[in-house]
């Protein structure tokens, strides 16, 4: 099995700034494509609100190919709130809710978010 890669967030610039071309690969991954949008109708108001937590806290940016996922994440997140939850549905949780890299370990691979407004102290660094 091949070690994960490290996050850009980790590495050296100097080390990217040498290894350009290893690297070059990594600004040609899918992308993601379209708007995540609301939640489907046909979930229940528990799951439309998970569904809304779960958007405003993910560290990755989620589309619309992402929406079966979610939509899965809400129903299995509901049962476990519920407390209805079985073990098999909980390994079933995990793995999606790492497809989506909401898990720490699946995170390393995702972007992070820019802030919206800059910082006062990023410009005393140059």
């Amino acid at each position: 099995m091949a070690r994960p890669r490290s996050p850009m967030s980790s590495l050296s610039p100097d080390s990217v700034a040498h290894n350009a071309k290893l690297y070059a690969a990594r600004a040609r991954e899918p992308k993601t494509a379209g708007e995540l949008g609301s939640p489907s109708r046909w979930l229940t108001e528990t799951q439309k609100k998970i569904w809304r937590q779960l958007v405003k806290n993910s560290p990755a940016v989620l589309g619309e190919s992402d929406r079966c996922l979610m939509e899965i994440v809400c129903v299995l997140k509901a049962k476990l709130e519920s407390g209805v939850i079985e073990n098999p549905l909980i390994s079933q949780l995990i793995s999606v809710l790492s497809k989506l890299g909401m898990i720490p370990h699946s995170r390393e691979a995702v972007p992070e978010k820019k802030p919206l407004t800059p910082d006062e102290w990023d410009s005393l660094d140059g």
